[in-house]
């Protein structure tokens, strides 16, 4: 995955993803730097088209940069987890009013999602844009790997039931998550939902 508009990011957006990168946990097939990245450029393109002015696009990059970082210790509460882990990095740079905006962007990636503003819903419905896209399978082909790995589920059924749970109860906030994600991200619940009919029997 390659992450796209390079010069747009801040300088500490590449300090984190070195770090990252040296120290990431290898059984992490799901949350890998890929999807790390891959939200980035999503969020990219949400600054774009909504015309997101500069100093509110770097900390939305720099959330989307380290929304993830605390999986380097714990997949249990890693946005909190997170946050304790990027601020020294961000401290030197931010003033307390930006180091909450990006706190709070953070925290808006926590399933279930409750974003409270309009930058929260930006970053909220990019860390899960891909349940509306093509690559779903592969990506979801990650996670259940993941799952499996922290015993959250034993065998394709579990998988299956997961996946038709939470697509039943997950609703996009952007506009134009709405407008591009909604009808793919519902063909592949009602794929999902049939399929688990023909392995039940």
């Amino acid at each position: 995955m390659v992450l796209h508009n390079k010069g747009a990011y801040p300088k500490i957006c590449f300090e984190l993803l070195s770090y990252m990168e040296n120290n990431w946990p290898e059984h992490l097939t799901y949350h890998t730097i890929s999807h790390i990245i891959d939200v980035a450029n999503v969020c990219d393109h949400y600054i774009e088209f909504y015309t997101i002015d500069k100093a509110i696009a770097d900390l939305i990059r720099i959330s989307a940069i380290g929304h993830d970082i605390g999986y380097l210790k714990t997949p249990v509460d890693h946005e909190e987890i997170g946050i304790i882990e990027i601020r020294p990095f961000l401290e030197p740079l931010l003033n307390a009013r930006e180091l909450e905006l990006v706190f709070s962007m953070i925290r808006a990636t926590k399933v279930p999602q409750n974003p409270k503003s309009f930058y929260e819903e930006v970053i909220a419905d990019a860390d899960l844009d891909y349940l509306g896209r093509k690559d779903y399978d592969v990506l979801s082909d990650g996670l259940y790997k993941e799952f499996l790995h922290y015993n959250v589920v034993s065998n394709e059924m579990d998988w299956l039931n997961i996946q038709i749970n939470f697509l039943e109860n997950h609703s996009y906030h952007t506009t134009f998550a709405k407008e591009n994600r909604s009808h793919l991200k519902l063909e592949k619940l009602n794929e999902l939902k049939q399929k688990r009919i023909k392995l039940k029997f």
